[in-house]
């Protein structure tokens, strides 16, 4: 049978439901005519031993003669023999008396024999269903009573089915393929308007969208997916597009500022030291906005490729600390206990010191660290003097270049993005970055982890 490549799903399914079918009609109507001809068989020598049982039973009662015991009955097309002890012929239905036995069969007397043999009475091709039976007479002589029901009429009424069943399973296999093809045309209708439509899409909007069958079954659950997919793709392209139109907005600003300073450099008649430095500060926040964007790109790929080790996160926060202290004048209060996480210590760094550089931007008097585990999640804190972030914006300040106004009116060089790389890398460890507030009413920034 050929493979079908290339071949539309309508030929494939139509080949292969005609190739069982036919098969499956093949077998059904030959398990058929096999049992038709067994059971006609079967009728024929029931009645050929009925016969048979009847002839013997006159005989050994002494009521019937070998003679009269096959005496031809009109009402019956079998024939009748009776045999002496030596297989020769006493007596026969027909006219003739032929002196040829039909069968070879010699039961004893009292046993019966059944069998279909061909060649009865010089017809070499019709088969006979032939019963015999050993008996003897009230004299003592034994004979054997034979009796041969010819099957021809079984033999015709069995090929008559045959071909009326080959006709009728003939127009039975081209009405169920064509039913089979009406049944699939109707299935895939639907799909191919699905297909169409999704084809037919430029741009994807708020009103691009496939039509959901009233069906309720598979099709209409794949137009709705279908649906469901391209809302998140609309979604994913609208935040690309946000995306590429921040990052740009965000690298606009250094990059002017860079060009400004060498423009009026020789006009303002500022130091050689004045103007690198103020290169060095925005090239180094270009860079960190840059590497921001490569961190986020990176983890909506393919995600973060982590490394697993355990990492204490206590060690971690004292290391910060201690930054924080030898590099600003900013009080840092912290709270320490032993926890310790599995996962990249690199990146946990990164979180850390994302929420840190965050709570420095919008402290006054200090800042508080704090770590520990509590039930079966390492908690880690960062803590400001600032207000609480007001229920509404606790999520959108997580989102990519978010800043809240009271960040922009406050901010010093934040791009909006290290928030969103602390929950990304939070959610990369099974764990979850939250805004809330310390029981001081505080503005708080919360990171469960799960603790091994």
């Amino acid at each position: 049978m050929p493979r079908g490549e290339g071949w539309s799903l309508r030929r494939r399914i139509l080949l292969w439901s005609g190739a069982i079918l036919t098969v499956g009609i093949l077998v059904a109507g030959l398990v058929f005519v096999a049992a038709l001809d067994r059971v006609l068989y079967r009728a024929a020598l029931d009645g050929a031993q009925t016969i048979a049982d009847q002839v013997a039973s006159g005989i050994t009662s002494g009521e019937l003669t070998p003679g009269g015991a096959a005496a031809k009955d009109p009402a019956r097309a079998v024939r009748i023999q009776i045999l002496d002890d030596a297989g020769r012929v006493v007596a026969d239905s027909t006219a003739a008396g032929e002196a040829a036995a039909i069968s070879k069969a010699a039961p004893r007397p009292g046993e019966f024999v059944s069998r279909q043999e061909v060649g009865v009475a010089g017809r070499p091709d019709e088969p006979y269903a032939v019963a015999a039976r050993g008996v003897r007479d009230p004299a003592g002589s034994a004979y054997v009573v034979v009796v041969a029901s010819p099957l021809a009429v079984e033999a015709s009424t069995t090929r008559a089915a045959a071909l009326l069943l080959a006709l009728g399973s003939v127009v039975l296999l081209l009405g169920l393929l064509l039913l089979i093809w009406r049944i699939v045309d109707r299935a895939l209708e639907p799909v191919e308007q699905i297909r169409s439509d999704v084809a037919a899409i430029q741009r994807l909007g708020v009103n691009e969208r496939v039509v959901v069958p009233a069906s309720g079954d598979e099709i209409a659950r794949l137009a709705q997916t279908m649906n469901d997919l391209l809302a998140r793709l609309e979604g994913k392209e609208s935040t690309m597009r946000r995306f590429i139109s921040d990052a740009s907005h965000e690298l606009r600003s250094p990059l002017t500022s860079i060009r400004a300073v060498l423009e009026t450099f020789e006009h303002t008649g500022e130091s050689q030291n004045e103007r690198d430095r103020v290169l060095l500060d925005e090239v180094v926040r270009m860079q960190r906005l840059v590497d921001n964007l490569l961190t986020l790109a990176k983890a909506d790929d393919n995600g973060l490729v982590m490394a697993r080790q355990d990492v204490d996160l206590d060690d971690l926060l004292d290391q910060e600390a201690r930054r924080i202290r030898a590099s600003s004048k900013v009080p840092v209060l912290t709270e320490i206990e032993p926890a310790r996480v599995v996962g990249d210590q690199g990146r946990l760094a990164q979180l850390l010191r994302n929420l840190t550089d965050n709570a420095l931007r919008h402290t006054t008097d200090g800042i508080y660290l704090g770590v520990g585990i509590r039930g079966a999640q390492a908690i880690l804190t960062v803590d400001n003097d600032g207000p609480p972030i007001a229920e509404a914006d606790r999520e959108a300040v997580f989102e990519r270049f978010t800043r809240l106004q009271a960040s922009r009116e406050r901010d010093s060089g934040g791009s909006g993005l290290g928030l969103a790389i602390v929950r990304t890398i939070a959610r990369a460890h099974g764990g979850e970055a939250v805004a809330t507030h310390d029981p001081h009413g505080r503005c708080r920034f919360e990171v469960r982890f799960p603790a091994p």
